[in-house]
C-alpha cells in the first residue's frame, strides 16, 4: 500500500468514526442497572456507557441526567458519571438521555417511618457495676417492611435517671422515673423507665452526717489547737 492509499484509508476510518458519533449511540448501559438506598441522604454512584450499533463504546457521547421524582431521589452528574441521593421513601428512575435515546435505572429508597419498641415499661436497677439493658426494636419503612441494620438511638428525657446509646440500650443512672425516646431515621417510639438503687452498701456514696459547712464558721483547726495550749 503506497502513501496515498494509506492516507486515504486513515481518512476513511476517521470519517467513518465521525459518522458513527454523529448518528449517536444505539444503546446506553448503566452500571449499576438498579439502585437501592436506605436512609435519607445516602448516596451512590452510577456510570453510563453509550455504544454504537457495532458495539463500540462512544465515550464522547454525554448524558443529560435526570430523576423521575426528586422527592424520592436526586440525580446529579457530569458527562457519563452521576450521583444518586436518597431524598424520601418511594421509587423513582435515574435516567441518562443522549439525543432521543435514554436508559433508565430503577431507584428504590427505604426510609424508616415507624418504630416499635418492646417492652413499653422497663424497671432497671443501679448495680455496683454499670450494666445496660437492650431493647427489642423493630424499624418499619413507609411500605411496612422491616428494615435491618439501622442506628437505633435511645435517650432518656431525665438523664439523672437513665441514659441511652446508639445501640438500642438503656443505662440506669439513679432512682426515679423517666420517659425513654427511641429514634430510627424518621420513626420514633416511647417507653417508660423506672430505676431503683440496688447497689451494695459498700458501693453507695457514704451518707453525710452533721453540717458539712459547719467548719467554715469555725476557726481553722491549727488556730483551735493554738488556743487550747494557751
Amino acid at each position: 500500500m503506497n502513501l496515498t492509499s494509506t492516507t486515504s484509508f486513515r481518512l476513511a476510518v476517521a470519517v467513518s468514526g465521525l459518522t458513527l458519533s454523529a448518528c449517536g449511540p444505539a444503546r446506553i448501559e448503566l452500571d449499576p442497572s438498579s439502585v437501592q438506598l436506605f436512609g435519607r441522604g445516602q448516596k451512590t454512584a452510577i456510570h453510563a456507557v453509550p455504544f454504537s450499533k457495532n458495539g463500540r463504546p462512544l465515550p464522547d457521547q454525554r448524558c443529560a441526567w435526570s430523576s423521575s421524582d426528586e422527592k424520592v431521589a436526586r440525580v446529579e452528574g457530569r458527562h457519563n458519571e452521576a450521583t444518586v441521593t436518597a431524598a424520601g421513601q418511594g421509587r423513582a428512575v435515574a435516567r441518562c438521555t443522549i439525543g432521543k435515546l435514554s436508559a433508565e435505572a430503577p431507584v428504590t429508597v427505604s426510609v424508616v417511618s415507624r418504630v416499635e419498641v418492646t417492652p413499653k415499661e422497663l424497671e432497671l436497677r443501679v448495680l455496683d457495676e454499670a450494666t445496660p439493658t437492650a431493647l427489642v426494636v423493630r424499624a418499619l419503612d413507609g411500605d411496612g417492611r422491616e428494615v435491618q441494620g439501622r442506628v437505633i438511638g435511645t435517650r432518656c428525657l431525665d438523664e439523672n435517671v437513665c441514659r441511652g446509646d446508639d445501640r438500642g440500650q438503656v443505662w440506669p443512672v439513679g432512682p426515679g422515673e423517666s420517659a425513654l425516646v427511641v429514634q430510627v431515621d424518621d420513626g420514633q417510639a416511647e417507653a417508660r423507665v423506672r430505676v431503683v438503687d440496688a447497689r451494695s452498701a459498700a458501693a453507695r456514696p457514704r451518707a453525710v452526717s452533721g453540717n458539712p459547712m459547719e467548719h467554715l464558721d469555725d476557726p481553722a483547726p491549727a488556730e483551735r489547737k493554738s488556743r487550747a495550749r494557751r
